[in-house]
């Protein structure tokens, strides 16, 4: 039955609708996760099943009860909730889901594994959370890391923020800014896994997990495209592993420069996962932003009168929407930048997207100003600290 909220609308719609639109909060969007994602895989003709654990916090504070609501809505389909005691015991029961499919007994043609927890457990489970990505994921089941972020420190004891840790994990970056790009970007997290044998992480910060939205489905209408790589004359596929010692980690280590980072930005590019979102033709500046922060440059240039993309571009201002910043698509950059007189990075916390606009456009013949978190006299343009939103984006 198509659903569209109104008189027909039940609250059971969040998890059972396949169609029409549906409203949801951002655990909620993450909670039905793997439901779309089984579903996806039936209609492919693949028997997966889906297992969840972690340890919850806000701002994902919530999400083991609402995994386990929804579950139960879903009695068909084989989705294994298990809470963990901490979350490096979840971490590794996640790495075990990419390793079940090689054994003898498996019953399925792959398990997607997904592990939550907030920003200070993701340090906690650091080296488990390696070792899984070091085992590989599996390609037909898939493995996301659900990072909730409390930048203004909400709820948290500290503000938080995951980019580096995640980067330094070998994971790529995704970053939804609305509540349905939390179900399109985690969908794309696990065919990105499947393909390039990486661990995917999903960014969520605490006004997307706190809030809520209506999310049409079917979120994502047609499959993404799989990019592959042939090495020896075959096309390449990850076989997790879980022997640590020897040479091995040295050829996976290999593995991540050479062909599973590049796979994962392939993917983000042949899949538009960035894009330019506003482009005038005759435009003189432009805005590089991420996820929420995205969202929130918006609204701040909507306070100043620019309202639409139509305004935008008769502004002269060109903006580019990056949903995966990790790995880093240099050459987008590079087009996004070509005829700007100066570019403003706009982002949380670590000016990390700065640094890799600069290392991008150095030594570019025209190179337009490239500033971020400070003007070009060393006067603070984007503070540093506490929630980018369009309050601190805006002149006081």
């Amino acid at each position: 039955m198509s659903t569209v909220i109104g008189a027909e609308y039940r609250l059971s719609d969040r998890y059972e609708a396949t169609e029409g639109r549906v409203l949801l909060s951002g655990v909620q969007a993450l909670a039905r996760l793997p439901i779309e994602q089984l579903r996806r895989d039936r209609r492919a003709g693949l028997n997966t099943a889906a297992f969840l654990s972690g340890y919850p916090g806000s701002p994902l504070g919530g999400l083991d009860l609402e995994i386990a609501r929804a579950a139960a809505m879903t009695t068909d389909l084989p989705i294994v909730h298990q809470p963990a005691v901490n979350e490096e015991l979840g971490a590794t029961a996640v790495m075990g889901t990419q390793l079940a499919p090689g054994r003898p007994d498996a019953t399925h043609d792959g398990v997607v594994g997904f592990w939550y927890g907030k920003a200070p457990g993701l340090d906690r489970a650091g080296d488990a959370l390696r070792h899984g990505v070091f085992a590989g994921s599996s390609a037909r089941g898939g493995a996301v890391v659900l990072v909730g972020d409390d930048p203004d420190c909400k709820s948290s004891t500290m503000p938080s923020s995951s980019d580096a840790t995640l980067v330094d994990l070998h994971m790529p970056i995704l970053y939804p800014g609305t509540i349905q790009e939390c179900l399109e970007l985690g969908l794309h997290a696990v065919a990105m896994s499947r393909a390039t044998g990486l661990w995917s992480s999903m960014k969520i910060v605490a006004p997307i997990a706190d809030g809520s939205g209506t999310v049409d489905l079917p979120t994502l209408p047609h499959s993404p495209v799989v990019p592959t790589v042939e090495v020896d004359g075959k096309i390449w596929e990850c076989t997790p592993s879980a022997q640590f010692l020897g040479q091995r980690m040295v050829e996976v280590e290999r593995e991540f420069r050479e062909i599973r980072l590049p796979l994962a930005r392939r993917y983000g590019v042949e899949n538009g996962l960035n894009r330019i979102s506003v482009n005038p033709g005759d435009a003189w500046v432009g805005v590089v932003a991420t996820g929420f922060t995205y969202v929130e440059v918006l609204d701040a240039l909507r306070r100043l009168g620019i309202s639409g993309h139509e305004a935008i571009a008769d502004a002269g201002i060109r903006i580019l929407q990056l949903r995966m910043p990790v790995p880093f698509d240099a050459d987008l950059v590079r087009t996004f930048a070509d005829g700007l007189e100066e570019i403003v990075v706009i982002e949380e916390k670590n000016p990390t997207l700065e640094w890799l606009v600069k290392d991008a456009l150095y030594g570019g013949a025209g190179q337009p100003r490239v500033v971020g978190k400070n003007h070009e006299d060393g006067r603070m343009l984007m503070q540093s600290w506490g929630r980018l939103d369009a309050d601190a984006i805006l002149p006081g």
